[in-house]
């Protein structure tokens, strides 16, 4: 007797969708945690940013005016400024997406001492996505300033 097997029996066939069905489960699995790292990624990139510019304006602050006062509630920060032509300006630093703190309050004499700034900017919808930096305000003594 000959037999013809060209066909592939019920369970060859149900072994096979079980086997590819668990390897798609796998890909999508993969795909969708990285989707997910990626977007974390890019939301603590965008947030160290952000702190780096905030740091070099409060650097830049410190180092080119006489006093200067802080103010840091509601996620901002407020600096009134009185500078060397006794002339006063105030700076506002606010971030519909970011919440922004200092641990500096009152008035700052950049000419007198150094002081340790730690700045923390973190994401207002997730405040475990933050970045801290901790930074010397400094300038020269006598340098012109």
């Amino acid at each position: 007797m000959i037999h013809n097997q060209r066909g592939l029996t019920l369970i060859e066939l149900l072994v096979t969708i079980a086997i590819v069905s668990f390897i798609g489960i796998i890909i999508v699995n993969i795909l969708s945690q990285s989707v997910i790292y990626s977007q974390k990624s890019i939301s603590k990139n965008f947030i160290q940013q952000e702190a780096n510019i905030l740091n070099t304006q409060l650097i830049k602050i410190h180092q080119k005016s006489k006093q200067y006062t802080f103010t840091n509630s509601n996620c901002e920060i407020n600096v009134f400024i009185n500078n060397k032509d006794n002339s006063t300006q105030t700076q506002l630093f606010t971030n519909s997406k970011l919440c922004y703190s200092i641990n500096l309050s009152g008035t700052v004499i950049p000419g007198q001492e150094d002081k340790n700034l730690i700045l923390t900017v973190s994401d207002r919808n997730d405040s475990s996505n933050n970045v801290v930096i901790t930074t010397l305000l400094y300038r020269l003594k006598d340098g012109g300033f």
